[in-house]
C-alpha cells in the first residue's frame, strides 16, 4: 500500500485513470478541483490509499477524507456524480483491502462511502468487509438516466415513446423555421473554454433560481478550476446554441468511455419561448449520436425531461460500514 497527497500521486494518479478508463469524476484534475476549494478549507483530512504493481505503477487508488470519526470517499455528492476508487480490472478485491487495512489501523467504527457508479465492481468487493467483523449495508442513493445509442438519428427517435418522440420534434420545429440563424458548436479547447465560462455561469443562474443559490463564490471557483483542468486533459465539452449570433443555452459536458454525460446547463431567459433549454439538450443528444457515441447519461436527478429524452435509471448505490457496535 502507498499514500500520500497529490503532489505525491497525482501523475501516477492520471496513468492509472487513462489505464482503467475512469470516469472524470475519479480523476486527480476533479478531485484536486474539489478539495482545493472545499476539502481543504474544512478541515478535513486526505488520504490517497494506493496499491502498486511489480514495477511501481499505481494500478488501484481510493480517496478518502476523515471529518473526525467519520470516514468517507474525498468528495461531494452533489457535485460528484459519482464518487469512489479507481483500479485496473481485477484489483477492486485488494484495494478494498488496503482501504479496510487504513480503517482499522485509525480504529475507525464506520464509513460511509457514496456515489458507487451503476455497474462497477466496488458493492461486491466492499462486502468482504464482512469477513473482518463489518456490517455491510447497501442502499439505493439515487439515480443517473441514461440513454444507450445505436445506430443514427432515426434510429434514435424510433426508440422513443410515440409521444415522447412528438415532443422532441415540436421542441426543435421552432429551431428549424429560424434554419440559418440557429448554430450548435461545441468548445473544447482550454482557452476558449475558460473564455465562456463566465458567460455559462451567468446563464446557469439566470435560468433558474435554484441554479443562482447553488453558485456561490466557492462554486465558481470550483467550477472554474475543474474545466480547465478537465479541458486541458481532453475530458470536456462545452455546447453552445446560437440564434442570430447571441448565446441562447450551454450544457456542460463531460466525455468518458465514448459517452457523453450532461454535467450542467443553462439558457437566456429571453430565449424561454423557443424551448432553448430542452432544445438544446436534444441537440446534444444528436451530436452524441452523430459522433458515434455509445451513450448519453445525465447524471443525478429523475427530472421528467431525462426520460421523455429516452433515459433508464442506472442506479447509484451507498454503502454504510460499521463495527464494533457502532451506529
Amino acid at each position: 500500500m502507498v499514500s500520500g497527497g497529490f503532489a505525491d500521486l497525482g501523475e501516477r494518479w492520471n496513468d492509472l485513470c487513462q489505464v482503467a478508463d475512469a470516469m472524470p469524476f475519479s480523476t486527480p484534475q476533479f478531485g484536486q478541483a474539489w478539495w482545493s476549494v472545499f476539502g481543504e478549507p474544512s478541515g478535513a483530512e486526505l488520504e490517497l490509499v494506493g496499491l502498486e504493481n511489480g514495477t511501481g505503477d499505481l494500478v488501484g487508488l481510493a480517496p478518502l477524507q476523515r471529518c473526525g470519526a467519520s470516514w468517507s470517499f474525498a468528495g461531494d455528492h452533489e457535485v460528484s456524480d459519482y464518487l469512489g476508487p479507481v483500479a485496473t480490472a481485477g484489483q477492486e478485491s485488494r484495494l478494498v483491502s488496503a482501504v479496510l487495512d487504513r480503517l482499522e489501523s485509525a480504529g475507525a467504527h464506520s464509513a460511509e462511502f457514496r456515489g458507487i457508479e451503476p455497474g462497477s465492481e466496488w458493492v461486491q468487493a466492499f462486502g468482504a468487509a464482512a469477513e473482518r467483523g463489518w456490517s455491510v449495508d447497501v442502499a439505493d442513493e439515487a439515480v443517473c438516466p441514461t440513454i444507450a445509442l445505436q445506430g443514427g438519428w432515426d434510429e434514435y427517435l424510433s426508440a422513443l415513446r410515440s409521444r415522447d418522440r412528438r415532443e422532441v420534434r415540436r421542441k426543435l420545429r421552432p429551431l428549424r423555421q429560424l434554419r440559418g440563424a440557429v448554430s450548435f458548436e461545441a468548445i473544447e479547447s482550454p482557452a476558449d473554454v475558460q473564455r465562456r465560462l463566465p458567460e455559462f455561469m451567468e446563464m446557469m443562474a439566470e435560468s433558474r433560481g435554484d441554479k443562482a443559490i447553488f453558485l456561490t463564490d466557492e462554486m465558481r471557483t470550483f467550477f472554474e478550476r475543474l474545466s480547465v483542468s478537465l479541458s486541458e486533459a481532453g475530458s470536456l465539452r462545452l455546447y453552445v446554441m446560437s440564434i442570430s449570433g447571441e448565446a441562447a443555452a450551454m450544457v456542460l459536458c463531460f466525455v468518458a468511455r465514448n459517452q457523453l454525460l450532461l454535467y450542467n446547463s443553462g439558457y437566456a431567459p429571453k430565449f424561454r419561448e423557443l424551448s432553448a433549454g430542452l432544445a438544446s439538450k436534444v441537440l446534444c443528444v444528436r451530436d452524441a449520436v452523430e459522433r458515434g457515441m455509445s451513450s448519453v447519461n445525465f447524471l443525478r436527478g429523475d427530472e421528467p425531461y431525462k426520460y421523455e429524452l429516452g433515459g433508464r435509471d442506472a442506479v447509484v448505490r451507498l454503502l454504510r460500514l460499521t463495527r464494533g457496535g457502532a451506529t
